[in-house]
């Protein structure tokens, strides 16, 4: 590991002020814009001061397991992949998932619907701040904490997310009267969505940045959730369109034709001279519309009722017809 306090030519009981004043007397020597600089020796200086000119990173190089785990500093590739992963980590930001109720019919036409919830938005007052904040004197302002266990060459070091300042590496002193210190407040929002022809039950729709906010790194995603409820008889199984009609054994005598509602428009359909409740009706192709156009199904299902005397002469003088 690299010793920035010798880089710096100062030890480690000098002040901040003397740090600082090492670093300027030695950046004026070294950068590369002045005569006679050394571009790779500034580089270092530069290296060393980022680190000890910070309380908390000075803090976190001075510790024991900082000195003794070699993952940390000195430009080890495989630190500087785990830093990079980590910055990934903390980039990500969480989705906020809703679910969304639709209708078969709903889902046949696609178009516009409104959607209503609850969503954190950056505080105003603070412009998401949160209030005024000091570094974390528990991980030093790096949002993680370093654990080693076991000694000599058999030694696990873990790393994992400061429980004080909940990984973000600051700690707020002075907390927003407004947001007390969140940096979001909630409110309802309502948005105009486009739900797509033909959506499917459990389908995702993604809007990217009309989530939450989560400070420095933004807004999240929101996932719609599909749902595809029955609805007026129709519902929705594949790409197929089903719909149930309702009828009665006088309805079903009396009748040559049926009326039945579809997206498209209502279609007249000859009630054929024999069927079976338990095989649904087809008419191809007027289902829903993808890759593989679905049909459109009609399955009659029988209501029996008790029948009164005057009901059983209607059935029996159309039985002998």
């Amino acid at each position: 590991m690299k010793d920035y306090y010798k880089i710096l030519g100062v030890d480690k009981k000098s002040t901040q002020d003397d740090i600082k004043k090492a670093y300027r007397k030695l950046s004026k020597k070294y950068h590369p814009d002045i005569n006679n600089g050394d571009d790779t020796k500034f580089k270092q200086i530069s290296e060393a001061y980022e680190t000890l000119g910070d309380v908390g990173k000075r803090k976190k190089y001075d510790s024991p397991n900082t000195q003794n785990n070699p993952f940390n500093y000195g430009g080890n590739p495989f630190s500087d992949f785990m830093n990079g992963f980590r910055r990934q980590q903390k980039r990500n930001r969480p989705n906020k998932v809703i679910k969304v109720d639709i209708t078969p019919i709903e889902s046949y036409r696609g178009g516009s619907k409104n959607i209503t919830f609850k969503n954190k938005h950056k505080c105003d007052l603070c412009a998401g701040t949160g209030g005024k904040k000091n570094t974390c004197q528990t991980c030093g302002g790096s949002g993680t904490t370093i654990r080693k266990v076991g000694t000599g060459f058999f030694t696990h070091v873990t790393q994992t997310q400061c429980n004080e300042c909940l990984g973000t590496g600051k700690i707020v002193i002075e907390p927003c009267v407004s947001c007390f210190g969140v940096g979001s407040k909630e409110k309802f929002e309502s948005i105009n969505v486009n739900i797509p022809k033909s959506v499917s039950d459990n389908e995702n729709l993604r809007l990217v940045e009309k989530g939450d906010y989560y400070g420095d790194i933004g807004y999240g995603d929101v996932i719609l959730n599909i749902r595809i409820i029955e609805s007026d008889g129709f519902e929705k199984i594949g790409n197929d369109l089903i719909y149930t009609k309702n009828l009665n054994l006088l309805e079903l005598l009396n009748m040559d034709e049926m009326i039945i509602p579809h997206p498209d428009g209502d279609i007249n359909i000859k009630i054929p001279e024999s069927f079976q409740t338990n095989k649904p009706l087809r008419i191809k192709g007027k289902g829903y519309i993808s890759n593989n156009n679905g049909d459109f199904y009609i399955k009659i299902n029988m209501i029996c009722k008790k029948l009164n005397i005057e009901d059983k002469k209607d059935i029996i003088e159309k039985l002998k017809t």
